[in-house]
């Protein structure tokens, strides 16, 4: 059997594989292990945080420029995927 790394888990594998350390006791685990186990979900948290800043105008976003990432009224694009907020009245 293939090792695979977190990111070629499926939820449901993933899910199974914690569930399985949890049930097996904290005794079994190597250290080395734990510390693998550790460095690759460390590796997926985020590791850049872009702010954005604008204000309402009829009822549109408009950030303020010049912006970190290019950016129209409502609209930012982030490499090839364009993120469109559409914005409602609050109740």
């Amino acid at each position: 059997m293939k090792a695979q790394t977190f990111d070629e888990l499926s939820q449901e594998e993933f899910t199974q594989l914690i569930n399985g350390f949890i049930e097996r006791g904290d005794d079994e685990m190597e250290l080395s292990t734990f510390f693998t186990v550790m460095h690759e979900l460390d590796a997926k948290q985020c590791s850049k945080v872009i702010e954005l800043e604008g204000e309402i105008v009829d009822g549109q976003i408009v950030f303020d420029t010049p912006a970190p990432l290019p950016v129209r009224p409502n609209e930012i694009d982030v490499g090839d995927t364009k993120i469109v907020l559409k914005l409602r009245t609050g109740s």
